[in-house]
């Protein structure tokens, strides 16, 4: 009898350790704290499995906290991700470049994701990208003007990481919008 209480104990801890992990709660970029509302928001999405998860928190730690250390743990190493324009980047490195950039064209870049829908290894997702024109990238100077597109993105993933993505948001929009 003792035994299997220690048994159901280290169930439930592990358990635990399994939902902190899909689920990006750790506010501890500054990015992170300014976007803690919609982190919440994307948490709280009805998501019936692990895998989905993982994508909503891989989301919430790149666009909406910019948190390196925590993208690293739900990631495979060899990552794969393309975006709209087309570009593919590869690894923790590639990433940590192409969000380089894109904070570099939208001020706060960010995601509201409405929608997840995983099968097996495959989840894909509807949501929102926002920003603010900040360059002369889409525009012959920075217009300052803000915006939001409507987007989806597809995933695979490996073991319980994201090993390949490829993210589509609607830039002939976002040209309209930053008119």
């Amino acid at each position: 009898m003792k035994s299997s209480k220690y048994i159901l104990v280290a169930i439930l801890l592990l358990a635990g350790s399994i939902a902190v992990q899909a689920q990006y709660i750790a506010m501890n970029t500054g990015v992170a704290q300014k976007n803690e509302a919609l982190i919440k928001k994307n948490n709280a999405l009805t998501v019936s499995t692990a895998n989905g998860r993982t994508v909503v928190a891989f989301f919430n730690a790149l666009l909406n906290a910019r948190d390196v250390a925590f993208l690293k743990t739900v990631i495979t190493p060899d990552i794969h991700f393309r975006n709209s324009l087309g570009a593919t980047v590869e690894g923790i490195d590639g990433l940590v470049q192409m969000m380089g950039k894109m904070d570099n064209n939208f001020a706060g870049f960010r995601i509201d994701i409405t929608e997840v829908v995983s099968e097996g290894d495959a989840v894909f997702l509807k949501a929102n990208f926002s920003g603010t024109h900040s360059s002369a990238f889409l525009a012959p100077a920075a217009t300052g003007k803000p915006f939001t597109v409507p987007g989806f993105a597809r995933f695979t993933l490996r073991d319980g990481k994201v090993a390949e993505g490829f993210a589509v948001a609607d830039f002939y929009q976002i040209t309209k919008q930053i008119q």
